[in-house]
């Protein structure tokens, strides 16, 4: 009785420690980010991590993430970058543990980006775009001309 009960004793802590080193070490993918830093604060009740924000786009939903208490360099850069544009470097983990992160998004590197507002008048993407929008703008006026035409032609002679 006691040799079972070592035996599966063994093999859930060697089965326990494969599956923590697989979800901590293992990513699911690598990637980048870039957007507004919305938020960034360290939360938890029982388990306290360093989590945030980031505003990608007005089209797009904030997008999460989290960030290990060994990364101090990045902790600190992101404190420091409230507000601002950043690219973030991440891996995706399969699966987290609540002393990790709320997400299974964990930033391994931080930088700012810099953000033009002005709009460079000689910059090709710039004419490319304004030919765009010349382009379609053109169209939809023709497009209102034919609907017009179309309204008047089903009203008939009599114009009801």
């Amino acid at each position: 009785m006691k040799k079972f009960l070592y035996i599966t004793i063994t093999v859930t802590v060697v089965v326990f420690s494969a599956y923590y080193t697989f979800i901590y070490f293992v990513s699911y993918s690598q990637g980048y980010r870039a957007g507004e830093l919305v938020k960034f604060s360290k939360k938890g009740v029982v388990f306290k991590t360093w989590e945030g924000q980031i505003s990608q786009e007005a089209t797009q939903p904030l997008w999460n993430f989290s960030v290990q208490d060994n990364k101090p360099e990045v902790i600190s850069k992101l404190k420091a970058l409230q507000g601002k544009h950043v690219n973030l470097t991440y891996k995706e983990r399969f699966k987290t543990f609540p002393w990790l992160g709320d997400t299974k998004y964990f930033v391994i590197a931080v930088e700012e980006t810099r953000v033009s507002n002005k709009i460079n008048p000689g910059s090709e993407s710039e004419n490319t775009k304004l030919e765009s929008l010349q382009k379609e703008n053109k169209m939809l006026k023709q497009r209102i001309k034919d609907l017009e035409t179309t309204i008047e032609i089903l009203r008939g002679p009599s114009g009801n």
